[in-house]
């Protein structure tokens, strides 16, 4: 990228501010480019939403308004169209839609659209508000939809155990990168590195850390919503053997020998197939970035590299889990 107003070359910065969003203040790394021969500042739409992002971020962690995946996710499970949705919900025909598009909610929408989540607390809000302004048989058909997606919730339930004895009951914050912890999005990427970069357990956590890290960096969000601690050989899921036990199903272990005979660790190999209909384009690239940068690296070089970031200095000590605030510092990968 040259500079719009000399075509000459320039400098990406990232500095401390405060922004300001309805009335409240939020910490950010904001990032800006400077012209280097004339010294004027301007940004491009991916800056200009990389810091968005962080604001809004903190703003729907703090005021309880759910996030965009959230917003399409709780109406779809009652295959309900949006613009039906939003009539439900009391917004005006087309608001819904609005919100799945990317438009921040006002406060009160916000917190109306979370009793979508429950499928029971949405039934007795349906039943006690909206059904008796509806026809019959629309009334049925959405009755019918909600005890469906009621049942599907109890299907679900093990599948949720799962998850949490395998990423750790996490919420959506600054220690998940702002994604929902996914245990398959999480298994796939073991199966994409296994396939790419056939790594050591302790590789593998690095590829892991990376990619989460290197995404939050470029886009304010993780790919996987994995929490990472930060150990004597460098950043690791804080629940990596959990992780690995619960992705038995497609990697496994496989001890590597020396000619003596010695131990060295365990190699990750799978014979599946990644499926990459679980990610963002910009989710794929990213994971291609990383294995393009560490697939030639040894479990001692990626651990060693790791140990320059600052995500571990400051926090390998007391073992601390690492705040992805601390990808904007990542110092092995770039732009």
């Amino acid at each position: 990228m040259r500079s719009p107003f000399t075509g000459g070359e320039i400098t990406l910065v990232k500095e401390p501010r405060v922004l300001e969003f309805r009335g409240s203040k939020f910490d950010i790394v904001h990032h800006h480019y400077l012209c280097n021969d004339t010294g004027e500042a301007f940004t491009d739409t991916h800056l200009d939403d990389l810091n968005l992002n962080q604001v809004y971020n903190q703003y729907r962690v703090q005021e309880g308004i759910p996030f965009l995946d959230e917003i399409i996710a709780y109406r779809k499970q009652y295959d309900i169209p949006a613009t039906k949705f939003s009539q439900i919900l009391g917004f005006g025909v087309n608001m819904y839609g609005k919100y799945e598009s990317g438009e921040m909610p006002n406060l009160s929408n916000g917190r109306m659209i979370n009793i979508c989540k429950d499928p029971v607390i949405f039934r007795n809000y349906f039943k006690n508000a909206v059904s008796h302004r509806l026809p019959e048989k629309e009334r049925d058909s959405i009755q019918k939809k909600i005890e469906r997606a009621i049942e599907n919730k109890r299907v679900e339930f093990d599948s949720e155990l799962e998850r949490l004895a395998a990423l750790g009951n996490t919420e959506r914050g600054i220690y998940t990168g702002y994604v929902i912890p996914n245990l398959q999005k999480s298994k796939q990427m073991l199966v994409f590195f296994a396939n790419k970069c056939q790594p050591f357990v302790t590789k593998m956590n690095k590829l892991l850390f990376y990619a989460d890290f290197f995404h939050f960096n470029r886009t304010g969000y993780s790919i996987s919503g994995i929490s990472y601690q930060a150990i004597t050989n460098g950043p690791v899921p804080h629940k990596y053997d959990a992780l690995y036990g619960s992705a038995a199903d497609v990697v496994e272990k496989e001890d590597v020998f020396f000619e003596k005979g010695d131990i060295v660790g365990e190699k990750l190999i799978t014979n599946t197939a990644f499926d990459a209909s679980l990610f963002q384009m910009e989710e794929l690239e990213t994971l291609n970035k990383v294995a393009e940068r560490f697939s030639a690296k040894t479990t001692k070089e990626i651990v060693d590299i790791s140990h320059i970031e600052t995500a571990w200095l400051v926090n390998e000590s007391d073992r601390n889990i690492i705040s992805y605030q601390l990808a904007f510092d990542l110092k092995a990968m770039d732009w």
